[in-house]
């Protein structure tokens, strides 16, 4: 009842350009409420809440389109491009507050134009955050290719990916060791909606999706069946780490004193099960395994599993993977000495357009 009185109030005093979409995005967050069993008292403070940002939106849409006839907003761009030193442009590690900041900002920028964005969201006109420009720059690029709809959630763990890559890439290979790289991986916190996106269980043999990867690092996650398991193997001399996402991973590991047969190159033979002691990873756990080291992971539990790879080296080569196609994982594109994170084709971008 609260979702129609507010449609019905918003056909007569919201602006018909961010109408519909702001509308769509009301039900589907009333949906949620009930969903969560939310008392019918809040669910109106929430509509009404809404409903006052809307006007607001609205008013200050239309200040913003008599002002901008009055400013010449190419010249304003070029006099902000001289105004930033080189610096700002070289990016820093993303942190968890800027994170949630651009994934506001980014479902702003659905509904509304930059100018309008930033003041609902109380930021300054001419950004100083790298991350928020980079932002700016990728939606900027899908709006002018004709996208209707901007994937804030994709941008944003791009984002995160993006950083993590340069954290990576900013020191020698041979001084990345297993106690730093467990650390940046269990600093990283992509979004669990966004990994979705890779998830693909096959009833037959567990599953890889590449997420990205560069010449250093590859992102992927893997769907595991009840049951199924990949045998003892090491990485040779490249490091891995691995978050749980959903279910338990049960996990061998076996430092190279204790191999006390061979353990296989990945993918180079068929790997035996090893029988010795084990441990379970919960949804959220990360592990890491050494250079040199072998291991071994299976779905022992009754349901599903998913978990998510970080490989700095080398990536496995079998039949494990779903796809190899270069349009399903990201692509680095270069300008001006900054790298952009362009988020694969998943029915909202077209990587290969850009």
């Amino acid at each position: 009842m609260f979702v129609e009185i507010v449609e019905s109030a918003a056909k007569v005093l919201v602006l018909e350009s961010i109408r519909d979409e702001a509308l769509g995005d009301l039900w589907e967050l009333d949906s949620q409420l009930k969903q969560s069993e939310t008392s019918r008292f809040w669910r109106l403070v929430k509509a009404l809440q809404y409903f006052c940002s809307l006007i607001k939106a609205s008013i200050l849409l239309l200040i913003e389109e008599q002002w901008t006839q009055w400013l010449d907003t190419k010249e304003s761009h070029h006099r902000t491009c001289q105004n930033l030193n080189i610096e700002d442009y070289a990016g820093s590690t993303l942190t968890s507050e800027e994170f949630s900041q651009i994934k506001q900002y980014c479902a702003t920028r659905r509904l509304y134009n930059l100018g309008l964005s930033r003041k609902l969201l109380g930021l300054p006109q001419h950004l100083s955050s790298y991350w928020m420009r980079q932002a700016d720059r990728i939606i900027d690029k899908c709006l002018a290719q004709g996208e209707k709809v901007i994937d804030a959630e994709a941008i944003a763990n791009s984002f995160l990916l993006s950083s993590l890559i340069r954290q990576v890439e900013l020191v020698p290979p041979h001084s990345v060791d297993v106690d730093r790289f467990h650390h940046w991986v269990e600093q990283l916190r992509l979004d669990e909606s966004f990994l979705e996106r890779y998830v693909s269980f096959d009833e037959q043999f567990y599953k890889r999706q590449l997420v990205c990867r560069t010449w250093s690092l590859v992102v992927y996650v893997i769907s595991w069946m009840p049951g199924q398991e990949v045998g003892v193997h090491h990485h040779g001399y490249a490091l891995d780490a691995i978050r749980v996402i959903r279910g338990e991973m049960t996990h061998w590991l076996i430092p190279p004193e204790h191999w006390e047969e061979s353990v296989p190159f990945e993918g180079f033979e068929h790997s035996r099960h090893h029988e010795g002691p084990s441990e379970v990873l919960k949804a959220g756990d990360v592990i890491a395994i050494d250079r040199r080291h072998g291991h071994q992971i299976a779905n022992c539990s009754d349901q599903p599993l998913v978990t998510l790879h970080f490989r700095f080296g080398h990536p496995p080569e079998d039949k494990h993977w779903r796809s190899t196609n270069d349009t399903e994982m990201f692509v680095w594109n270069q300008t001006e000495g900054c790298f952009d994170l362009i988020p694969p084709d998943m029915g909202r971008f077209t990587s290969s357009r850009l």
